[in-house]
């Protein structure tokens, strides 16, 4: 488990976040939501080890993430950012490979190779091993990096269990297809006891696949549910500055939301 206790971030002497409590379950899809500008990103950051608080501290299962080299650090959590440039025309099993580095010294084992398979398998990237990764479309090459976050956090047991992966905006930039299917892979490893803690924009997506979620409002935590039945449209008004319905869909019988402008929300007055 993730737990951050008073968490607080400022640059120069303007406030990020403040006072920020908030756990990350293993065996849970941890959603992130909130506005541009909320503190979601930072809040991330700073719950993988990859910035230092102002205040407050952040452990996991019980440890302090301080008292951990970044050796350490990098064997137990991985961070997939919703877009990474690389200089040189690697082929992508070499891409994969890459999450393995802190995993051995000088060159990788059969294992190491294995486990890169075994995760190209995962994200349905088997057939495109070799090819250079420069030359997949944008949606390929952010299943390739979930390959190298995977490989990076992967078991002995031959599954990413035990660990956290952290998703900053995994989907941004992505058609529907490589959405559903990043975010399908993701939720594979739900169940195996990894923790999952991603910042999802797209709402309906988010309560689709999550199952706990924290909302941020300016800072602070606005909210924070189990489920996605939890989360009150009158906050998502409010947070998001849209109106919010839900709509049952005919033939799935479950809901989906439904956003408007605040102008052309039901029932608001027309503009003046």
């Amino acid at each position: 488990m993730v737990e951050l206790r008073g968490i607080g971030y400022a640059v120069r002497g303007l406030p990020i976040l403040t006072q920020v409590d908030a756990s990350f379950l293993p065996d849970r899809f941890n959603v992130i939501l909130g506005p541009n500008g909320a503190g979601k990103s930072t809040l991330l950051k700073i719950a993988a080890g990859l910035l230092a608080p102002t205040a407050g501290t952040v452990r996991y299962d019980g440890r302090p993430v301080t008292t951990d080299d970044a050796e350490r650090l990098a064997m137990v959590r991985a961070v997939l950012s919703h877009h990474v440039e690389l200089a040189f025309p690697l082929a992508v099993e070499e891409v994969v490979l890459m999450g393995r580095y802190p995993h051995y010294r000088r060159a990788p084992a059969a294992r190491d190779r294995e486990i890169v398979e075994r995760a190209l398998r995962l994200v349905e990237m088997t057939d495109r091993r070799r090819q250079p990764y420069p030359t997949l479309s944008g949606g390929e090459q952010q299943k390739v990096q979930l390959a190298r976050v995977l490989a990076q956090i992967w078991t002995d047991e031959g599954s990413p269990g035990a660990k956290v992966l952290f998703l900053d905006e995994p989907t941004s930039n992505l058609d529907v297809h490589y959405q559903l299917h990043l975010l399908e892979a993701t939720r594979a490893l739900v169940g195996r006891g990894c923790t999952v803690v991603a910042i999802l924009h797209d709402l309906n997506a988010a309560f689709q696949f999550g199952d706990r979620f924290l909302v941020l409002e300016a800072g602070r935590v606005a909210l924070a549910a189990e489920r996605a039945d939890q989360v009150p449209g009158a906050l998502i008004e409010r947070v998001f500055r849209i109106g919010a319905r839900q709509v049952r869909d005919p033939e799935l019988g479950d809901t989906v939301w439904r956003f408007s402008r605040p102008s052309a929300a039901p029932g608001a007055a027309p503009p003046g």
